[in-house]
């Protein structure tokens, strides 16, 4: 299933906000979810064309997530 891109489907299926921050590798904001399976997910939000809010797991546009990944994964 793929993650649902804007804050109101997030809440739809499930997934809790628990707060902001900041990326440890890149810096960057992050709000971050507890998913309906209970792990922790940092999502980033993208302005689209300045109107739109979209959101994205921060994993796939920060540049130092491979320094994030467990081994073997």
């Amino acid at each position: 299933m793929a993650i649902p891109n804007n804050r109101k489907d997030l809440e739809e299926l499930g997934y809790v906000y628990t707060g902001e921050g900041l990326c440890r590798g890149c810096g960057a904001p992050m709000s971050w979810y507890t998913t309906p399976k209970g792990k922790k997910m940092p999502m980033s939000f993208v302005d689209d064309d300045g109107e739109i809010e979209i959101i994205e797991p921060h994993w796939g546009v920060c540049p130092k997530a491979k320094d994030f990944r467990k081994k073997g994964e």
